[in-house]
């Protein structure tokens, strides 16, 4: 492993090159002089802050976390904090010491970003991976950690599938979420390095690499993307500001469910924990657990996935209405489906519900954000859909610009090109990947792989992903509509194919069919496209953030076939 000189830490460990080659972001403290900022940036010290400040909380969460299997569902901050400091001195009996990295692959939980914070308060660098990647990328992203530290859970050890010998090649030390597999006796289980003295909190300065996420991988292996401290505050700074209508609010109940080794989930904890809500932390979309607790607590904002909202369409018509009191919807990532705010909309009392689309990046936090009412999706089969339009970037934070993806040359307002976005916050870099970083970059723009339309007054109109797109038409115009022609549809994906007519491949809800005349007269004056293409629900490859992978899905129906996109932006 090559190292600068000088760069080794006190443990006598040396410092990989990725954690030194970084140049410091941007930083600005507010969005106006009577902003709400995040109290830190820094993870390591999220927790304690609420935790000194009085908030009340509680925290909840659906099932224990796997760190602390016989604790409570239920705690105040200042619990969490505490649990968040026995964490650290475990990951200190490690051997865990300022710059190392820190891999976290498990299940789904709140824990995951405990163990983030924990690692943070020792100066090392957490890297959040899910676990639902194949073992031969889990195999890359370790290696592109150059033998970081692990935490990780049995199932993925045995997913894994290496030996002691290789699993020493890929990290400095392995440390196993209860009882190690069999094949792997010396690894330790975290529980028992438990009980050992209060390390040193030392964490990184605020311009240093903090925390390493990665992006969906909707097209292959995962990137890597280094934040510091300073570049997730000012991703905060949208998440703090008292926004008309929908700021978050000390009174509020949070039902927030997403995967917690995503990069939203640690510039969500600082707004969260700078105000102190109530907060239910949920794992599983799925869970008739997280169902009760949503029913039981009804909460007044819920944030989540499009598609786990898409999957929840059914429980927004659930006899125990969960959604009775929800004042604010916020759905981060991708566009939303003009059906699915329809009927969230409408499965709550309040008499002026608001939806909050968040169209963001990993790399760069939110892009563009547009609130709608009722009277925003109230007409059906729109064209183009009202949620295409996903708003403006935030006000004294971004700006966008469409550009040829061919020439770099900007195109006129109205025009369909790849967008670039400038603004604070932008990731320190991609780890491993350098040059795929650098080819993203333009001076203080930076190329998202989205191709939209800017309007005359500066909304954007989002088309495709550029990897994905249908040269004349939009997938997710089409995919829009069918689902409000159909309400049948559970999933729709229209997936572009190279000297052949776009493929709809759907998945319906049980117990109901679409009938030729139906498929018919929903089509009527959209593209011409290939038959339907019907699968279930749960084939449908996806990411750990519930994107379509589309082009495994490609490759799984349409074998021999390939898309229309460059994706040299991916």
């Amino acid at each position: 492993m090559k190292t600068a000189p000088g760069t080794a830490d006190r443990s006598g460990r040396p410092r990989p090159a990725f954690l030194v080659d970084w140049s410091p972001t941007r930083f600005r403290r507010r969005l106006s002089p009577l902003s709400r900022t995040p109290h830190t940036g820094r993870i390591g010290e999220a927790w304690h802050l609420a935790a000194r400040r009085g908030r009340f909380g509680p925290v909840i969460v659906d099932r224990a976390p796997d760190v602390d299997p016989d604790g409570p569902l239920v705690r105040g901050y200042a619990e969490w904090a505490s649990l968040v400091d026995e964490l650290t001195a475990r990951l200190h009996a490690l051997g865990v010491r300022a710059w190392d990295r820190v891999a976290v692959v498990k299940r789904n939980h709140l824990d995951v970003a405990l163990l983030a914070s924990a690692a943070a308060r020792l100066g090392a660098i957490p890297a959040l991976i899910t676990d639902n990647h194949p073992a031969e990328t889990l195999v890359v992203l370790l290696e592109r950690l150059e033998r970081p530290f692990l935490v990780a859970d049995r199932n993925t050890l045995e997913r894994l599938g290496v030996d002691e010998e290789r699993l020493a090649a890929l990290t400095e030390r392995t440390v196993c979420l209860g009882a190690p597999p069999p094949d792997l006796p010396r690894v330790p289980d975290l529980a028992d390095l438990a009980g050992g003295p209060a390390p040193r909190v030392s964490m990184r300065r605020p311009h240093e690499p903090m925390v390493i996420t990665h992006t969906s991988g909707t097209t292959g292996v995962p990137k890597l993307v280094l934040h510091s401290a300073e570049s997730l505050y000012s991703l905060g700074l949208v998440e703090t500001e008292r926004w008309p209508l929908f700021r978050l609010r000390r009174n509020d109940t949070v039902a927030f469910c997403h995967p917690y080794a995503h990069q939203r989930v640690i510039t969500g904890l600082l707004p969260l924990t700078t105000v102190g809500p109530k907060l239910l932390m949920l794992s599983d979309p799925e869970s008739p657990r997280a169902h009760e607790l949503l029913a039981q607590h009804a909460p007044t904002l819920v944030e989540t996935l499009p598609n786990a909202f898409l999957a929840w369409e059914e429980l927004a018509r659930d006899p125990r209405r969960p959604f009775r009191d929800v004042r604010l919807y916020v759905n981060s990532f991708d566009a939303i489906h003009t059906r699915t705010v329809r009927i969230f909309l409408a499965a709550t009392d309040r008499r002026l519900p608001v939806w909050v689309q968040s169209w963001s990046q990993t790399e760069a936090g939110a892009v563009a954000i547009r609130p709608y009412v009722r009277g925003s999706v109230r007409r059906r089969g729109r064209r183009p859909p009202p949620t295409q339009n996903v708003g403006w970037p935030v006000p004294g934070f971004g700006k966008v610009r469409a550009v040829c993806p061919d020439s770099g040359e900007a195109v006129p307002a109205g025009q369909v090109g790849l967008i670039q976005f400038s603004a604070p916050g932008r990731c320190l870099g991609y780890v491993g990947e350098p040059k795929r970083h650098a080819d993203k970059c333009e001076g203080p723009w930076w190329d998202l792989g989205d191709m939209a339309v800017i309007g005359r007054w500066g909304t954007v109109r989002l088309i495709d992903r550029e990897i994905d797109r249908i040269p004349g038409t939009s997938a997710l115009e089409i995919e829009d509509l069918l689902l409000d022609r159909l309400p049948q549809i559970t999933e729709v994906v229209v997936l572009a194919v190279r000297d052949g007519n776009p493929q709809p491949v759907l998945s319906v809800r049980e117990g109901t069919d679409i009938t030729p005349g139906q498929w018919r007269r929903a089509t009527a004056g959209l593209p011409v496209m290939a038959a339907p293409v019907r699968i279930g629900w749960d084939e449908f490859p996806r990411t750990a953030t519930w994107k379509i992978r589309r082009t495994m899905l490609r490759e799984q129906l349409l074998a021999g076939t390939s898309g229309i996109g460059i994706g040299r932006w991916t």
